[in-house]
């Protein structure tokens, strides 16, 4: 392993440890909903990096580092340009309400008994950036890779020999944008967990007010917002499963698309049309079985768009989704304490991973 791959190893086992962090403050402030979420969260980061680790740097189940150059490069680049902005955009709300600007408290507005639904929405479709993820693995990825090869056909030998990597990938185009969904989406989880530690431990410093507007009641206080356990849930299922080629890729897009449709069909449809309560929680019983619809019909129709590159069975093109509409409708009945975006993604995958190396 190389010595920038370990560094930005130590990286996420360190946004890991201010998950716990905040997990404890969540603890001390007797919020039980937000511990058991926030303790959940911080688990699965941990135990995914750790593995991976073990897949890659023990088992040898693939033959490049947790994250391969250029993109350790890239990494370490964001974070450099990334936190003297976050420090200016702080440091901008600090003179806010130095100068005496409270406009600030009108986003933490707790609304009595659920988020409104025009909100409710704008949370949804912001789910749809998941979408993102299985482009670049089956159609922006490989772009990104002829791209980058072009260029540096045009550099110097003495540069371009420096990104090996990329000439050694060419072969298998799958490996190479299983490693730029993990520098994309680890990225995003940097960004996004250092934003969140500000909104939790200083609200009126968080200098992404705005997004409070869809935090639902009890995000607002020390659970960590749904983003994070978004980001938290895809970063783990791809670099657990995402190095098994060519099956990887295929389980952790059609968990994913299933997870955001499912989700989104449930909340919303249920919000809208549901009468009969599951245990007299907010859930319904028809938002149960929409979602159950809709991500049945999202696996399904991923899985028929992947059907080219690998030749799915008519039996698995039926039963993984089949499988996963019934997890999803599972997990809404229990109604567990931790947020449906990483749930969904950390059980689904595994159950269908195991389906598939025996059905495909």
């Amino acid at each position: 392993m190389n010595v920038l791959s370990l560094v930005i190893i130590c990286i996420f086992y360190f946004y890991a440890t201010i998950l716990f962090y905040i997990t404890v403050l969540s603890r001390r402030k007797g919020e039980t909903s937000a511990f058991i979420n926030n303790l959940s969260n911080s688990i699965v980061l941990i135990i995914s990096i750790t593995i991976s680790l073990i897949l890659i740097q023990v088992l040898k189940i693939s033959k490049t580092d947790f994250i391969i150059f250029p993109f350790d490069i890239f990494t370490i680049s964001f974070m450099i340009g990334y936190f003297p902005i976050l420090y200016f955009f702080i440091h901008r709300e600090k003179k806010r309400i130095k100068n005496q600007d409270d406009s600030w408290k009108r986003y933490y507005a707790v609304y009595a008994q659920e988020l409104p639904l025009k909100y409710e929405i704008y949370r949804k479709l912001t789910h749809l950036v998941v979408l993102a993820i299985v482009f670049f693995y089956f159609t922006l990825g490989f772009l990104v890779q002829n791209v980058f090869i072009y260029i540096l056909d045009l550099l110097p030998p003495l540069i371009s020999d420096l990104f090996f990597s990329l000439y050694n990938l060419e072969g298998d185009k799958m490996i190479f944008t299983q490693y730029l969904v993990v520098f994309l989406v680890g990225i995003s989880l940097i960004g996004l967990i250092s934003v969140d530690l500000i909104r939790i431990i200083r609200p009126d410093y968080y200098p992404l007010k705005p997004v409070n507007l869809i935090l639902r009641e009890k995000e607002i206080q020390s659970r960590i917002g749904p983003h994070i356990s978004m980001g938290v849930g895809c970063f783990s299922i791809i670099i657990i499963y995402g190095i098994f080629q060519p099956i990887g890729p295929l389980v952790i897009c059609t968990s994913m698309t299933m997870s955001i449709f499912g989700d989104m069909a449930s909340n919303l449809f249920g919000r809208m049309v549901g009468r009969r309560s599951i245990r007299k929680t907010k859930k319904t019983y028809e938002g149960l079985i929409a979602g159950m619809i809709i991500g049945f019909v999202s696996g399904m129709s991923c899985l028929v768009l992947l059907n080219d590159l690998y030749h799915i069975s008519y039996f698995g093109l039926f039963i993984l989704p089949s499988v996963g509409a019934l997890i999803i409708g599972g997990l809404d009945f229990l109604n567990l304490e931790i947020d449906d975006n990483l749930s969904y993604n950390v059980i689904i995958t595994p159950i269908l991973f195991f389906l598939s190396t025996i059905l495909i």
